[in-house]
């Protein structure tokens, strides 16, 4: 199985902007854990989706943005 090189995301290192690794993360379920090489940083993704909500939780909790979920 060939990846197409247009679909990877870059993951780099938080600390030094390192370049870790390239892949895709299908879900809010998937995870990778990198040590950055550079800075010896202990690096954890997590599937794009799970990024999204965590940041729109807390801008949410912070009143930056509507609460749309009905209750």
């Amino acid at each position: 199985m060939q990846l197409q090189a247009k679909i990877l995301q870059e993951y780099r290192c938080q600390t030094c902007n390192k370049l870790l690794c390239k892949g895709f993360l299908t879900g809010p379920e998937t995870a990778v854990e990198v040590k950055c090489r550079g800075c010896g940083r202990i690096c954890t993704f997590y599937g794009e989706d799970a990024l999204i909500v965590s940041r729109r939780s807390i801008l949410i909790r912070e009143g930056l943005l509507p609460d749309t979920d009905p209750d």
